[in-house]
């Protein structure tokens, strides 16, 4: 360790920022439409605290991920459970002495020392390769006659959207091109995805589906496949995810937002003409600025009714594909969804998941599986990146970057998405997890 450095082992916190007293003095209404206990994706407005669900489920979640950390710092230091705690628990800073002491560090020095420091280990000194001698040491061109087999990894990143997050709009080609194309032995599914809305993730998951009995998907889950990220994971032949991958959240949600006197208290007025019973459900003022539409009024009876019956049968839609999926029953499945929210070991234990590793593991599986193993293949990944991504410009040709505000962010998405039923976990829930 650097003589300045330092240690930090504060463990692990799940904790998120309830709006509910805020919307009630802007004069914001919100209607959860929530049916199951886990599925807390909208509650950061509609609570001031954790509902039992919430508590229970990431309860367990930080607790696993303590237990993680701990088993792998004291078989790699050899510390005892009870030192472990100790650390934790009493004295969690550490500066580079300190934390030398307590065996967190082996040595301390700069770069310039990293000789002296070997030298003491090997009992010699030794040279150190340089970046232009390992260049020496690679091995001769490529003499392999024909094509070589491929391994397609395709990455499904960010949110379940048709022209965002996961671009489904386009990434269903390349999943198609994956799949029919002879050359490509097996695929490997790389999720990372918090889950969206339904279509995006079913146009992923059956495009991946038509693969079934001809070659083997594997999928990785890497920080979080939950929700949607869930759904399109499950058709997956081998699901590979990390002791802390977030996953599971089986599970539908809506929310939707209105005017609740905020309309009155900034001055302004709406007007319309109609037909058809239900036509104004969704009309409101446009907030300046923002951009964003607020509703005039809540659900009715028979509208609140009615998407409580989408929801209802949203979810039973879910957990049905993810029975034949898992190959499970529907009553195994819904025991262990709910919206609930599961880590990678949880997972496994619970059928979720098939293998605890990382997307090296997953390609290992693909490699076996395809019949490549001791073979020559090569690897291709998919979507391509573009050549230029003019975006990473903007800031540097105006001159300023204006900063994002989560809490806007969220509300901003949510408001765009308003009434609309989601297969997602809470925004939040991404940047919430603490170390």
């Amino acid at each position: 360790m650097d003589p300045q450095g330092s240690v930090i082992l504060e463990g692990f916190l799940f904790g998120r920022t309830y709006y509910k007293g805020m919307l009630e003095k802007l004069g914001v209404g919100f209607n959860e439409l929530r049916y199951f206990k886990y599925k807390s994706a909208a509650e950061s407005f509609s609570r001031t605290e954790m509902s039992e669900g919430e508590r229970e489920q990431w309860r367990a979640i930080i607790d696993d991920m303590y237990d993680i950390v701990k088993n792998d710092v004291c078989t790699s230091r050899n510390f005892s459970g009870d030192t472990f705690d100790h650390l934790v628990n009493d004295m969690p800073f550490f500066n580079a002495d300190e934390a030398l002491k307590n065996n967190l560090v082996d040595s301390i020095g700069r770069w310039d020392k990293v000789s002296d420091i070997i030298e003491k280990l090997e009992g010699e000194k030794k040279t150190l390769a340089s970046i232009s001698s390992l260049e020496k040491m690679k091995l001769p061109s490529d003499n392999y006659w024909g094509t070589k087999p491929e391994i397609a990894i395709i990455y499904v990143v960010g949110a379940c959207a048709m022209d965002e997050g996961i671009s489904a709009r386009k990434l269903v080609n390349d999943v198609d091109a994956a799949v029919q194309d002879k050359n490509v032995k097996a695929i490997v599914l790389r999720i990372d995805s918090p889950g969206g809305q339904a279509i995006p993730s079913d146009i992923i998951a059956e495009a991946y589906k038509k693969a079934k009995g001809i070659k083997p998907v594997i999928v990785s889950q890497g920080y979080v496949a939950g929700s949607g990220g869930y759904w399109l994971s499950m058709y997956g032949d081998t699901i590979v995810a990390a002791p802390n991958t977030i996953t599971g959240s089986i599970g539908v949600i809506g929310a939707f937002y209105y005017n609740n006197g905020l309309k009155d208290k900034i001055g302004f007025s709406t007007d319309y003409v109609k037909k058809g019973d239900h036509a104004d459900l969704g009309f409101g003022f446009t907030i300046p600025i923002l951009g964003m539409s607020l509703p005039d009024r809540n659900y009715n009876p028979d509208e609140l009714a009615k998407a409580e019956s989408i929801i209802k049968s949203s979810y039973k839609d879910f957990v049905n594909k993810v029975s034949m999926g898992r190959k499970k029953s529907f009553a195994a499945i819904d025991s262990i969804g709910q919206g609930r929210v599961w880590s990678g070991l949880d997972g496994k234990e619970i059928g979720l998941v098939d293998v605890i590793g990382n997307l090296n593991n997953a390609i290992e599986i693909a490699v076996e599986k395809a019949g490549l193993k001791d073979k020559e293949y090569k690897i291709t990944q998919l979507p391509e990146p573009s050549l230029i991504n003019f975006e990473s410009f903007i800031p540097k040709l105006i001159g300023v970057e204006i900063p994002k505000n989560e809490a806007f962010e969220q509300l901003k998405f949510r408001l765009e998405n308003n009434g609309k039923i989601l297969h997602m976990m809470p925004l939040e829930d991404l940047d919430m997890l603490e170390y």
